[in-house]
């Protein structure tokens, strides 16, 4: 499953990083290049993050505290343990090649998205749905009658496996884990990615994806990021509306396009709930009862 550490090991690694944190971020130089100020705030941040990521994990991935910040008016449902966990238990019989590049690192990297095709699942043996395909479609109408389920909008990608898919509704907040995992890249991007791993659940390859927007909008949203950290700007402002904090809305910007691209299953685009208000028309109607 590409987890560098196991649980015990990741948590252990972590704990080094809470004792020894101030060290550790000294050593890195974009921390050096921050002001006084911002340095408090970041040695603050990481030791805050830290302190979240091992009860999160202690907690064997379920959320430190429950966000309740959903659209009231647009209620996708939510999935029940037998569903999460029969969607973690399947195996993808034609998974694609492992991900080995960054894309934000490819000029003109193409992010172009139609906006008719959708990822559907294609079980073999409908009395056996251990196992399953995953086939772009032209048409939602055209997977439904190649006997195929929509399992979200747009092509496949890296995060379309129903393992992946079942992370995603046990989360309904991962702004909140995937941040605090973001910020030990300062540190070490290989225990971040393990983090992202034990802290969510997705396959390796998701969890890459979800790393590399990650650093990109480090180094794109930083100063925005902190300064929203520092003030606990809630994910919408005001609350209650579908208006992005800026530094939501800086990742959305800068880095959105190409993970939509890339790790293709979306919260929106699989109709799902989020701790994220979204217009109510940019969510996907579709469930997932097909498992």
């Amino acid at each position: 499953n590409h987890i560098s550490t196991t649980k015990e090991e990741f948590l252990d690694k972590i704990e080094e990083y809470i004792i020894n944190g101030d060290n550790l971020l000294s050593g890195n130089e974009e921390f050096e290049g921050l002001d006084f100020n911002q340095k408090r705030a970041m040695q603050y941040l990481f030791k805050d993050s830290l302190e979240r990521i091992r009860q999160r994990v202690l907690n064997n991935g379920r959320p430190v505290v429950e966000e309740n910040n959903s659209n009231l008016e647009f209620n996708p449902p939510l999935y029940n343990q037998t569903v999460i966990d029969a969607f973690e238990s399947k195996t993808l019989l034609n998974p694609l090649d492992d991900l080995d590049y960054n894309p934000y690192k490819i000029e003109n990297y193409n992010y172009t998205l139609n906006n008719s095709t959708v990822c559907g699942l294609y079980y073999t043996n409908p009395n056996d749905r251990s196992t399953y395909y995953l086939y772009n479609y032209t048409s939602a109408e055209e997977a439904v009658e190649s006997g195929a389920y929509v399992t979200h909008l747009h092509h496949c990608g890296y995060c379309s496996t129903t393992k992946d898919l079942s992370s995603y509704m046990a989360h309904m907040d991962l702004t909140s884990p995937i941040r605090d995992c973001a910020i030990v890249t300062f540190v070490s991007e290989e225990i971040s990615l393990d983090c992202i791993q034990h802290s969510a659940g997705f396959t390796h390859n998701c969890a890459l994806i979800w790393l590399y927007d990650a650093l990109n909008t480090r180094k794109d949203c930083l100063d925005i990021c902190l300064y929203d950290w520092i003030m606990h700007v809630p994910n919408n402002v005001p609350a209650n509306s579908t208006t992005l904090s800026p530094c939501i809305q800086c990742d959305e910007d800068k880095s959105g396009p190409i993970f939509k691209a890339v790790a293709a299953r979306t919260r929106r685009d699989s109709g799902l709930k989020s701790a994220i208000n979204r217009p109510p028309d940019s969510i996907y109607n579709i469930t997932h009862y097909y498992y």
